[in-house]
């Protein structure tokens, strides 16, 4: 079979074992830690919006009132609202999972790594700006049961918000980089 065919750029090619020994653990570790992640998170959204009081709590601490438990409707339109999010954080780790199979491959600068780097960015992204903003309409669900002047929306953005955001734009730049130079590549050897 030939680098074409495999997807990897013509010319010389790496030993795709001493990759694998080189790099194939972390990949592993990476992949299985997204997984876990995603678990986890799960768990958590789960764990959050089952405990009412909890929920008062962190409510209440978020806008200073004094908050009363949300009912159970309220509680459930929350965990669907932080369940839609999760599906976001899992198709960026299905990502993760596939751009550190296309390293095991071999394929570590070609444009496939590069498609599922930019998705990695992309969907991370999305799913960092939907719970930025879906906190306003979680905390105005979660306040419908108050009195009148009880109601509340509160917005919050916090630094590691932005900084996630940083990080994975970062993530879509790297990949747009790689990929033009993946391409640029594939262009030059053709001509050679």
């Amino acid at each position: 079979m030939n680098a074409e065919a495999i997807g990897t750029p013509p010319g010389p090619q790496p030993d795709v074992n001493e990759l694998r020994r080189r790099i194939g653990w972390i990949c592993h570790v990476v992949r299985w830690s997204a997984v876990l992640y995603a678990v986890w998170i799960f768990w958590l959204i789960g764990s959050f919006w089952s405990d009412g009081e909890r929920v008062r709590r962190t409510y209440g601490f978020i806008t200073g009132l004094p908050l009363t438990e949300p009912l159970a409707w309220q509680r459930a339109a929350g965990y669907g609202i932080n369940a839609l999010d999760w599906l976001l954080v899992v198709a960026a780790i299905f990502a993760v999972w596939q751009l550190m199979g296309e390293y095991l491959r071999g394929r570590i600068f070609c444009p496939a790594a590069a498609i599922w780097m930019r998705r990695i960015g992309i969907f991370g992204s999305a799913a960092m700006v939907l719970d930025i903003l879906c906190r306003p309409l979680t905390s105005a669900i979660m306040s419908l049961h108050m009195p009148e002047g009880a109601r509340f929306i509160a917005v919050t953005v916090q630094p590691n918000d932005l900084l996630i955001l940083l990080f994975l734009l970062a993530f879509v730049a790297l990949a747009h980089i790689f990929k033009s130079a993946a391409e640029l590549a594939e262009d030059h050897a053709q001509i050679v």
